[in-house]
Order: C-alpha cells, then structure tokens, then sequence
C-alpha cells in the first residue's frame, strides 16, 4: 500500500484519535500533519504488519513529544457540539457541557496510559483487541490499565463533587 493511499484512508481516524488527546482543532491537524510526515520516511524502509496501529503509534509519540517540547501550553477546553432537542433548556444544555467538560479536566489528571486507553475504550469505542494494538501493549494489560483508570476517575470525580458540595 502507497502512502497516498495510507493517507486517504487514515487521515480523519489519526485526526480524530489526535483530536481526542488534545482537544484542539488546529494542534490536531498539525499533529495529523507530521505523524504522515514520519511515517513517509520510514514506510519504504520497513512496512508494518498493522497500518493501522502503526500509524495511532507513531500519532500518540508525535503528541508526546509535541507535549514535551511545549511544557507551558495550556490546552484549548474542548469544543461541544451540541445536538439540541427542541425540549432540551439551555440550563440542561450548559450542565451537560459542564460536566463534560469536568470529566476530561479529570482525565487530564490521569497516567498517561491510563487516558490512553480510557479514550480508545470508552470514549471512542475502540475494541479491546484495538485499543490494544493501538496502544502495543496487550490485552490483560490494556484491562489492567482500564480497571486502575477507571478506578482513579472515579476517585478523582467523587472528590470534585464533594469540594463544590
């Protein structure tokens, strides 16, 4: 398979997965932009098994080091798209947003691993074995990654709602 043809069909899942870590369009599309820059050089010298997880690979390290080259940039609130009821009050609507809003501050707090695999699980739907393969690691250990994120986000939200209590 061509690159070309590795970047039509990859390009909005890579921006998507990217978008999710850093909640940003316009970081997004440039971190989309040089993770298909990477892989160009390195494609023809050894193709891998699984584009796929390859190319999430190469975007998760892109961010990473995108994070440590910019240690003091604050990271844009995501944007809410909001799919509005016509019964739906802008009092439920804001909630709604807020506690979204609130949950990714709490994911933001978590492992690394530990968001990772929370956002290719349970937020994009990913399977098991895709998220895994995602994230090269295998199954039991993406599970046990699951079970200590979740676990910690639970933690971390029971504290938030007890401090505006």
């Amino acid at each position: 398979m061509e690159v070309q043809e590795i970047y039509q069909r990859y390009v909005n899942d890579v921006y998507r997965y990217l978008f999710s870590l850093c909640r940003d369009r316009s970081l997004a599309e440039d971190l989309t932009q040089d993770t298909f820059i990477k892989i160009f050089g390195a494609f023809d010298d050894h193709p891998p098994v699984s584009i796929k997880a390859w190319l999430f690979k190469v975007a998760y390290h892109t961010f990473i080091d995108y994070l440590r080259k910019n240690k003091n940039v604050q990271l844009v609130s995501p944007e809410i798209v909001n799919h509005m009821e016509s019964e739906a009050s802008a009092e439920t609507l804001f909630v709604k947003k807020d506690e979204k809003e609130i949950l990714y501050q709490h994911i933001d707090l978590l492992k690394p691993e530990h968001k990772q695999a929370i956002l290719l699980y349970d937020l994009q739907g990913y399977s098991l074995q895709e998220a895994s393969l995602k994230m090269d690691v295998n199954i039991n250990t993406l599970k046990s990654y699951l079970f200590r994120g979740r676990g910690k986000l639970k933690t971390l939200m029971r504290k938030g709602r007890e401090q505006d209590e």
